[in-house]
């Protein structure tokens, strides 16, 4: 049906398309900005692991330089002047483990000058060449141990992927129900249209069939006027239906990001709910389908991972420190890199390093936050729980008492037209009044719009519950995939 273009009176605007609620809610996926920034918030979350492998990256650093050292001596055996040279590297592997392996290499050349050739005679070596190689190796016996920092930050970064997943389903079922919300008050805007459309028709008919009994003398200018009356007020709600019928298809369009004016009439499916299913199960579906529930439990993991690493924080920092390494000194540079390479000559330890903060404010405090984080997660799923509750409770009661009103309703109707049209024979043969005949078919026009509103309303009902549930994409078979998101 053509409402649209009834409706703005516009003869030469295209013919609508019709559009049934998979496609709507396809096309609403397809292009809505939210889905875009979930999906971003999904890739900015990725980066947040990639950060963490960062903990494991070797360092290494690198230094050269020169240096001239030129003050007054007390003694003629002191060097008047100093002139070094230096080049250092150094690599440090942090492991898994919670370990630090280090290795460095310096090797420096200096030249002294002195101002008695005396004093320099006594100096060995001049300029002098000295190497070293080192090797330590770092362990935390407490604080740190099994780097707690990198494994449960690790957690946290993919449990935080994860929640930003299931997120963005989130985002897209809060759309889909936009979408099927607009559907069918736009459906019932259709309704309630083309119920105003047959209630115009009827009261024409009825001004026609007045006209003619007035010119034969048959009635009189009181009752034509009554027909005229209800004629102008059911073109006057036909107007108002159709002027709510556009405000919700702009909105509708709105949405699917088009034009307000886009014309769309829409194709409801003819399936009916057969009865209500018990709330405990369609709860049980949900969690297992709704993504609010991973999504909380993905957070869930996150923190409590977060937890640990607050409790590691609040320990001791006891390191066991163990270090071994080469020196070398000569005249030469070859031969002093000749001789780091033995380990004649050598330096060797091994200590134990404490550190610890007074008071501990900042880890304790650290740990209750980490706490309180938890417990509001907790407190989160409780209240996703009762809001599933409530969606489910409110569509399965809107079938339970839906399903005997449309038959009341329906067997209404039935009667409603066969009162009316008894009353219309009794009328044309002058047994009846014009006060009754109008009161007759409006009770038929209120009894038909009644009806076909039960039965769009439990037919939106089921679909609430399915949506509810968490299955209302699944069944429509449209996949999120498209849009880096499965479903």
């Amino acid at each position: 049906m053509l409402l649209a273009l009834a409706l703005l009176g516009s003869p030469g605007l295209a013919t609508a398309e019709s559009m049934d609620l998979a496609a709507v809610i396809t096309q609403v996926l397809s292009s809505h900005p939210d889905l875009d920034i979930s999906r971003i918030d999904t890739e900015i979350a990725s980066t947040d692991r990639q950060n963490t492998e960062g903990i494991l990256d070797p360092v290494l650093s690198a230094s050269i330089g020169v240096s001239e050292d030129k003050t007054p001596v007390s003694s003629i055996f002191q060097s008047s002047k100093s002139r070094q040279g230096q080049v250092s590297a150094g690599i440090s592997q942090p492991l898994a483990s919670g370990a630090t392996l280090s290795a460095s290499a310096a090797f420096n050349r200096n030249k002294k000058s002195y101002a008695s050739p005396a004093a320099a005679a006594f100096s060995l070596i001049n300029p002098e060449y000295r190497n070293q190689f080192d090797i330590s190796y770092r362990h935390p016996l407490l604080r740190g141990a099994d780097r707690p920092d990198y494994r449960n930050t690790l957690v946290a970064a993919d449990a935080g992927v994860q929640s930003a997943r299931q997120q963005q389903q989130v985002v897209a079922r809060a759309l889909s129900l936009q979408a099927l919300n607009l559907f069918y008050q736009l459906a019932s805007d259709e309704i309630n249209v083309r119920i105003a459309e047959d209630a115009v028709k009827r009261a024409k008919q009825l001004l026609s069939y007045q006209h003619s009994r007035e010119q034969f003398g048959l009635i009189e200018a009181s009752d034509r006027l009554q027909a005229e009356a209800l004629l102008a007020a059911r073109q006057t709600a036909l107007e108002q239906a159709r002027g709510r019928h556009a405000s919700d298809m702009a909105q509708l369009n709105r949405l699917m990001l088009r034009q307000p004016m886009h014309l769309i009439t829409l194709k409801t499916a003819p399936d009916m709910p057969d009865e209500a299913p018990d709330l405990e199960e369609a709860v049980s579906i949900s969690k297992q389908k709704r993504p609010e529930f991973a999504a909380l439990q993905a957070r869930l993991e996150a923190s409590e991972a977060m937890l640990k690493t607050a409790r590691d924080q609040d320990q001791i920092q006891l390191d066991m420190v163990a270090q071994l390494g080469t020196r070398s000194l000569d005249g030469s540079a070859g031969a002093a890199l000749q001789k780091s390479t033995s380990i004649h000559d050598h330096f060797a330890s091994l200590s134990l390093e404490m550190s610890d903060v007074i008071h501990r404010n900042a880890a304790h405090a650290g740990i209750r936050k980490a706490e309180l984080n938890r417990l509001r997660i907790v407190s989160e799923q409780r209240q996703v729980l009762e809001s599933v509750r409530n969606d489910l409770s409110n569509a399965i009661t809107a079938i339970r008492t839906g399903l005997p009103a449309l038959k009341a309703a329906q067997k209404q109707v039935s009667i409603e037209k066969k009162k009316f049209a008894a009353e219309s024979r009794r009328y044309r043969e002058g047994r009846s009044d014009t006060a009754t005949i109008v009161q007759f078919e409006g009770d038929l026009s209120n009894a038909e719009l009644q009806a076909e509103l039960l039965k769009l309303n439990l037919q939106l009902a089921d679909k609430q519950l399915i949506w509810a549930q968490g299955l209302l994409l699944s069944r429509l078979g449209i996949p999120l995939a498209t849009r880096n998101n499965p479903s």
